[in-house]
């Protein structure tokens, strides 16, 4: 399951397991095809808000990405934080 591209209604009609049933079966399947991405998609979420943002750079004072890497102006230094 990919979280980040849903399939489509007439998507998922096309679906060699899923074309050969009749269609109130499909519109079952289909609706818990949803409610388990909205889950996987929760839970995905709730793991990456509880994921360690790694510690603190010891350059304090400078402007830093998430992965302490800094932030340059165009001519290479550093931004500082005012």
């Amino acid at each position: 399951m990919d979280l980040f591209n849903e399939i489509s209604w007439s998507q998922f009609q096309l679906l060699e397991h899923i074309k050969r049933l009749p269609l109130n079966e499909q519109a079952a399947q289909y609706n818990s095809y949803l409610a388990e991405l909205s889950r996987q998609r929760y839970l995905y979420s709730q793991w990456l808000a509880n994921q360690n943002k790694g510690p603190i750079g010891s350059q304090s004072g400078f402007l830093q990405q998430e992965n302490l890497f800094y932030i340059l102006q165009e001519d290479g230094s550093r931004i500082i934080i005012t």
